[in-house]
């Protein structure tokens, strides 16, 4: 004989009872719950400051940029640049903002000033800074161009090659990639190793088709054909 379901069974809410056992079981593990509550609460909140604190750094190291860029062109038209107060500042900017974009940028255009300065060894040591600090920066290829055009200018050409045979191995598809391809191809030819700046030459030709990079490759290479 089947069993009569009674009014009581027919109005109960499954809702209604979901509710009920979710509070008995906060009830019975109230401290553990509070705990986890408090956990995500302070993750939340410190989360919220670490990136008001980030966008703060960002805001004072791109002022402090600012102010060093302006040291490096002359404070007020018509004064005098002083590149090596402008150099001091982008250090500063490099040191005191570490891991911001402004810092990212310091260390560059520190190198370069460097390197305008004729002073090749610190220039080196800045880029070789950037490529060691930053090994996802926004300017790795720049780094190891300017890092391979002070070793150049040293007359390390073999360092200077293997400088861009490294950053190209990561850097492939960056904008600058045809003009260290270009360039580590005219360092082979300055370190007497023909077959590879045609190799490179010819990586050029085909990466690089239709572009200014092509034509001066294939000029090249007829050049060494011959000899």
């Amino acid at each position: 004989m089947a069993k009569t379901i009674s009014k009581k069974e027919i109005r109960r809410d499954p809702l209604a009872e979901w509710l009920g056992m979710a509070v008995r079981f906060v009830q019975v593990r109230k401290t553990s719950v509070v705990a986890a509550l408090v956990a995500v609460s302070l993750a939340g909140i410190l989360g919220a400051g670490y990136w008001w604190y980030q966008g703060q750094k960002e805001n004072e190291a791109s002022r402090a940029l600012a102010q060093a860029a302006a040291t490096s062109r002359g404070e007020q038209p018509g004064t005098p640049v002083n590149p090596d107060e402008a150099m001091k500042r982008y250090r500063d900017v490099a040191q005191q903002y570490r891991g911001t974009h402004s810092a990212e940028e310091s260390l560059i255009l520190l190198g370069n000033l460097q390197s305008e300065a004729g002073k090749a060894d610190e220039a080196i040591g800045t880029f070789s800074e950037y490529l060691s600090t930053y090994s996802r920066g926004r300017f790795r290829m720049m780094a190891g161009l300017g890092k391979a055009y002070a070793q150049e200018a040293k007359g390390d050409l073999q360092g200077a090659a293997n400088t861009l045979s490294e950053v190209l191995d990561r850097g492939k598809d960056d904008p600058l990639a045809g003009e260290a391809y270009m360039s580590l191809a005219r360092l082979y030819e300055g370190l007497k190793k023909p077959d590879d700046a045609m190799r490179v030459y010819g990586q050029v030709v085909e990466v690089y088709s239709q572009t200014q990079w092509a034509q001066r490759a294939l000029q090249r290479m007829s050049a060494l054909k011959a000899k």
